[in-house]
């Protein structure tokens, strides 16, 4: 997601570390940009998140992913904190992928259209997984999905 209004990465990140099993701690800074990351995790889900704040534009980019082959319930908590965000903030949006092919990306103001097709595009992308490297399925940060399923990756 890139955030519209610019300089809100404080804002986000006040949103972000609210609930108790977010943490964003790892803070940094390259040539440009700052760069705050962190996880939410119940112990039983993972996400990642990413704030990315351009210096220059104060323009911030909000990365959110888990991984496919994370347990089916992981969909309304991902769900819900990508509804929050954009109750608050327009952005514009990417999916990595659109697996049934409506938009892989989502304009400002599209929120309710990209919200209304996120669970419809977790099961595609899910079953398509699946296809792939078999139902194992666990608790896995998205960095380690090919592991749990014995792929390798290169």
């Amino acid at each position: 997601m890139r955030i519209i209004e610019p300089g809100i990465s404080r804002q986000l990140l006040i949103l972000l570390r609210g609930p108790e099993h977010i943490r964003m701690d790892c803070v940094e800074t390259s040539t440009g940009y700052e760069s705050i990351t962190g996880e939410y995790n119940d112990g039983k889900h993972l996400i990642d998140i990413q704030v990315l704040q351009s210096i220059s534009n104060q323009y911030s980019t909000l990365a959110i992913r888990f991984s496919l082959c994370s347990y089916d319930s992981i969909d309304d908590i991902f769900i819900e904190l990508v509804r929050d965000i954009l109750s608050r903030w327009d952005a514009e949006c990417w999916l990595m992928t659109s697996a049934i092919g409506q938009k892989n990306r989502y304009s400002p103001g599209d929120s309710q259209w990209l919200i209304s097709a996120l669970p419809d595009e977790i099961v595609e992308m899910r079953r398509y997984w699946q296809n792939m490297f078999g139902l194992k399925h666990g608790v896995v940060q998205t960095s380690d999905s090919f592991s749990l399923v014995g792929a390798v990756s290169s």
